[in-house]
């Protein structure tokens, strides 16, 4: 398990350098330079976790170079979807600017003008990181000031060395022993099974673990399987993965997930690719793969029993303007695909009313820079109704980065903003922004509007609305291993009380917390489950342990090992959960539907099972 870094840091950070073998400046390590190469070097853009940008010379996320020398940047021969290349940190003083409006596969080029730390991201994958070191004219690469990054600013000092800034990053991990040190990697011991058993199954899209043999047409490795938990036990009862011939090589990164009514079948999107799939529940057989569009990402199905689209799949695509509908009529098909706002969208996690009426859909950046928008369209025909645009000013400057979409039944929206650190809240009948939730903190626990990613690294990623609209958890990931205030992690869980649309609890969870969603707890109630991509740990959260309406006592219930010895996978096994899909689909507005095939004889024996064990509450989560 890795080693947190806590206030005071500076001493730590220092020991962590020493500790984290990524001997960056010459000493022994897997990020070792090379002798000096003439010309340009090579950054691929690729599908490999930890080590996303791969330096042509250096085969690790740093490349290291001088002024004036020049790094190409190629976006389209080792990955399956598109990119952008964005300079997100630079020295003080570089006139460099890297950036692209839309996402792409063709070559870019940078030339460096000044000493110092640059550190790129992608826009449409906002955790793949890649950083080119300029030395000075003494050889050496200058620290990075609190003035190129405020992060360090909380910290307490003014300035630290590269090597102890990217020895922190959890995002540049390019090997086994680099996960080792900065992921959470747990073991057997570890694992924290609630008292109270949950009903159904938690599949969890482990999208990082490395299966041997897992390629896509051209040879090239592609990670991820999907990892399905036993709620009543809290076992790992079976994998999935893209050996399967109907995964048909197009297996990339698996993201995220949904069910069908009868919950006979699971949906995934591979976000690095291009793909959907088709799985039999029961039997984790692939049944079907689709092409939908660049970088896929949430599937939500339209739960209006009255329309001639119930049961229709939506799926943003996230490298691409548009969201596409698919109907599943034994295999899976495109019937419609449609823009999600006007111009340049990139939209991600979405999320529709109880009433199948609406879909919120948060597009991520709409050209140049993190300035995005929340679209609200029309389920059935696809119209925007509204697009709400980012503003340098009130309550619309908060739209940095949107990325995922939860709703409350019918009436309120909650959409997070990675690039803010804030949870807009937004009024579904006025389709206006009524509030925004700060759910992030600096190293020394500060926290406020006013602070970004810059001063955080934090994100905020998927807020959920629980089934009964009391709660949301929002899953804030971290991209260090710093620990703050008040949870004493790096990462956490911030529970929203949507009485009055505060934070009533942060709660501490493993490193990568990523992807939540809420399933039935036995007896009544909830569990948030909540998935890590850079642990191999899934945890449980209950939002109102004692049943008193107040989640001041919400607490983190349970750590789940995802690990089962997957041969090959070596420590990313269980490692990358994003999507989360706990089975039954508790929401309000599916689970009518499923409750309402109890006794057909349309749903298996083990799906009736499940459907027998929840309350009345459970079964119609609104009353009506």
């Amino acid at each position: 398990m890795r080693k947190h870094l806590t206030i005071p840091v500076v001493t730590r950070l220092f020991l962590a350098a020493c500790i984290v073998a990524l001997g960056l400046f010459g000493t022994s390590g897997s990020m070792s330079a090379k002798p000096k190469y003439h010309g340009k070097d090579t950054f691929f853009l690729t599908d490999d976790p930890g080590n996303w940008f791969t330096g042509e010379n250096s085969g690790t996320p740093v490349i290291i170079a001088e002024v004036g020398e020049r790094v190409q940047f190629d976006r389209g021969t080792r990955t399956g979807t598109e990119h952008t290349v964005t300079l997100l940190i630079k020295p003080t003083g570089s006139a460099l600017a890297v950036d692209q409006d839309d996402a792409g596969n063709g070559m870019i080029n940078a030339t460096f003008d000044r000493p110092g730390v640059y550190l790129f991201v992608c826009k449409v994958h906002p955790y793949m990181t890649g950083v080119v070191a300029i030395k000075d004219a003494q050889g050496a690469i200058p620290d990075v000031t609190a003035q190129e990054l405020p992060f360090i600013g909380h910290l307490g000092v003014n300035s630290l060395p590269a090597a102890v800034v990217l020895s922190v990053l959890t995002t540049i991990a390019p090997t086994d022993a680099d996960k080792a040190a900065k992921w959470d990697i747990f073991t057997a011991a570890n694992q924290i099974n609630p008292a109270v058993p949950g009903v159904g199954e938690v599949w969890v899209d482990t999208q990082f673990e490395r299966v041997p043999g897992q390629t896509d047409n051209h040879g090239i490795p592609k990670p991820g399987t999907i990892t399905v938990v036993d709620a009543a036990t809290f076992t790992v009862e079976r994998e999935i993965n893209g050996l399967d011939p109907q995964a048909e090589k197009k297996w990339n990164n698996p993201h995220n997930m949904w069910a069908n009514t009868s919950l006979s079948t699971v949906y995934n999107s591979n976000w690095f690719g291009q793909t959907l799939n088709k799985i039999d529940r029961a039997t984790g057989d692939i049944l079907n793969t689709v092409t939908t569009g660049q970088a896929p990402t949430h599937i939500v199905t339209i739960p209006n029993e009255a329309s001639q689209q119930f049961g229709v799949l939506t799926n943003p695509l996230s490298a691409d303007q548009n969201m596409v509908k698919l109907r599943d009529q034994g295999d899976l098909k495109v019937i419609d695909h449609f823009p999600t706002g006007e111009g340049l969208n990139h939209p991600h996690g979405h999320w529709i009313t109880a009433n199948g009426a609406k879909i919120v859909v948060p597009n991520v950046f709409k050209g140049l820079g993190v300035a995005g928008s929340i679209s609200i369209l029309d389920a059935e025909t696809g119209k925007v109704l509204t697009e709400i645009r980012q503003q340098p000013v009130g309550l619309p400057s908060a739209l940095l980065l949107p990325i995922a979409a939860g709703i409350k039944s019918n009436s309120k929206a909650y959409v997070s903003n990675a690039a803010s650190g804030q949870v807009s809240v937004i009024d579904m009948t006025t389709m206006q922004i009524t509030k925004n939730i700060p759910v992030t903190f600096t190293p020394n626990g500060q926290q406020g509007p006013q602070f970004t990613i810059f001063d955080t690294l934090q994100v905020p990623i998927q807020p959920p609305v629980s089934p009964d609209g009391r709660f949301v958890a929002v899953a804030v990931l971290s991209l260090t291993t710093v620990d703050r205030a008040p949870t004493g992690s790096a990462d956490h869980v911030a529970i929203i009380d949507t009485a009055t649309d505060t934070v009533v609890k942060f709660l501490p969870t493993p490193a990568g917390t990523h992807g939540a969603n809420w399933g039935a707890k036995l007896g009544g109630g909830y569990y948030a489950y909540v998935a890590n991509q850079f642990s191999n740990a899934m945890t449980v959260v209950d939002p109102d342990p004692n049943n008193d309406g107040n989640g001041a006592d919400a607490a983190v219930v349970g750590r789940i090992i995802l690990a089962n010895g997957s041969a090959g996978a070596g420590v990313t096994d269980g490692t990358g959960g994003q999507g989360i899909k706990p089975l039954p689909t508790m929401y309000d507005g599916w689970i009518q539907d499923t409750v309402a095939l109890s006794g057909t004889g349309q749903l298996s024996a083990e799906v009736q099972g499940w459907i027998d064990a929840l309350t009345s509450s459970q079964k119609n989560p609104s009353g009506f």
